[in-house]
């Protein structure tokens, strides 16, 4: 048996959930604070301005993200179950089938991107005042963005053999890369714009690079190899990946949505100010949420496995294990963002307007925004086990289901407050709404048996 795998079956789930979370969480961690960071060097070195026009192409980066996240999550559950089986073979060719989906959407997705950046901006919320730097900055990522892409859908692969540790220095590498270059090239080469694009840009390739390593270097260690001449499309794979993968691209893509009309709303109840202020919240954002992905992408492929191996009992420790450090860790870093706003502004800016306005935006979007852990938590453990539909509505819950409508109906009434004061109110509806599915499928997800696993494998 692999040995990669072999821990999933046999370690204590105390420690494994420790070490396969820890490097994910860790690398989010530092792709968080690397986003902070860089927005800071964006911010003093080019304005408020800028950090506006990033913020309108961010929805588009995150598309190409969710893209490729589905079909990355939805290869890695696939393969955690046949890995669990011993289907070593079986779980390379999904990865082969993994490869070929993501090369199609990259070459789909950023030439349509290319076609189309002008008009993809204007419906996204840049102003006239922002729209050329828009442009500029995005025009420079998306040409590196297959390689993001790829990097994206093969991390997930990686995971799913228990090799979390590995993602962990292909992320720290590419931080470490981007924070080095970003300053180097807005303040010393003085590109400006263009200089944070290449930067990321740069980035992604190095990543990329990285992560083919993985896969072909000679001392790998690997069940999923390229077996080009043993590879063949399997289209009623292609679907399941799909199916999977769909909750992720749904809850990435409605995130985007989202964002876009919060951009639009900002323009019209305020200004380039407001913009800028949400695009800085928007680094805090994933501040909240990427620990909390790490705890999920540590604790899937040990419930994936399991669950194939119908070692219950372990995949029953996972889930309670993971929800206990999930809201230990989203509490302490509520706890961060209400106690201290004020000198978290003030890293981005000096301007007195613009750091009152953001105290205000943190204290109300961030009112409760420990709750939503439970959902990630409850979203991944349905992932895992192949419930797509589940899962997928899970992912709706949140941004399409409460917050979009909220962020529409509330500034109405309340002008730019009501854009923040959706966003707790969608927090705490979606808590609401995960729990109640957890109960529902409490059998299952707590009290494993042969026969509700029987009812799970025919949704």
């Amino acid at each position: 048996m692999n040995q990669n795998t072999e821990q999933l079956r046999t370690e204590p789930i105390g420690r494994l959930l420790f070490k396969l979370s820890l490097p994910a969480m860790i690398g989010m961690l530092v792709t968080a604070l690397y986003n902070i960071i860089d927005t800071i060097f964006v911010a003093r070195g080019i304005g408020a301005s800028a950090v506006a026009a990033i913020g309108i192409a961010f929805p588009i980066q995150m598309i190409l993200m969710a893209v490729s996240s589905a079909v990355g999550l939805g290869g890695a559950s696939i393969s955690s179950r046949k890995l669990g089986k011993g289907d070593d073979a079986g779980a390379a060719v999904t990865f082969m089938n993994v490869l070929v989906l993501v090369g199609v959407f990259a070459a789909f997705a950023v030439s349509s991107a290319f076609f189309m950046l002008d008009s993809i901006l204007t419906v996204f919320g840049a102003t006239s005042a922002i729209m050329e730097l828009s442009q500029q900055y995005l025009s420079v990522v998306l040409i590196s963005s297959p390689f993001f892409m790829f990097t994206i859908a093969a991390s997930a692969m990686v995971r799913a053999e228990g090799q979390a540790p590995y993602q962990m220095k292909v992320m720290l590498t590419t931080v470490v890369v981007n924070l080095v270059t970003t300053p180097l090239f807005i303040f010393t080469f003085g590109w400006g714009i263009y200089g944070a694009a290449w930067s990321t840009a740069l980035a992604q390739v190095v990543g990329s690079i990285l992560m083919l390593r993985f896969f072909f270097s000679k001392t790998r260690r690997t069940a999923l190899d390229f077996q080009w001449r043993k590879f063949r499309l399997r289209f009623g794979e292609l679907k399941e990946i799909m199916a999977i993968g769909s909750s992720s691209f749904i809850m990435m893509v409605s995130q985007s949505i989202l964002f876009v009309c919060v951009n639009v709303m900002l323009g019209t109840y305020g200004g380039t100010e407001e913009l800028a202020i949400f695009a800085i919240i928007n680094k805090f954002m994933a501040l909240v949420g990427m620990p909390i992905m790490g705890i999920v992408q540590g604790m899937q492929p040990i419930v994936g496995y399991n669950f194939g191996a119908r070692q219950f009992e372990r995949m029953r420790e996972t889930i309670w294990t993971a929800l206990r450090a999930g809201i230990a860790i989203a509490v302490f870093i509520w706890l961060t963002l209400q106690l201290f706003p004020t000198p978290l502004m003030r890293m981005f800016t000096n301007e007195a307007a613009l750091i009152a306005g953001g105290v205000t935006a943190i204290h109300v979007l961030f009112a409760v925004s420990f709750l939503p852990s439970v959902q990630m938590l409850v979203n991944g453990i349905y992932q895992s086990l192949g419930k797509a539909r589940v899962a997928m509505f899970l992912s709706l819950s949140r941004q399409t289901l409460y917050t979009i409508p909220l962020v529409f109906i509330l500034p109405s009434y309340l002008g730019v407050f009501g854009v923040w004061l959706a966003f707790p109110i969608a927090d705490a509806m979606t808590f609401l709404t995960a729990v109640g599915m957890a109960i529902w499928d409490r059998k299952l997800l707590f009290r494993p048996a042969e026969e509700e696993v029987k009812k799970a494998t025919n949704l």
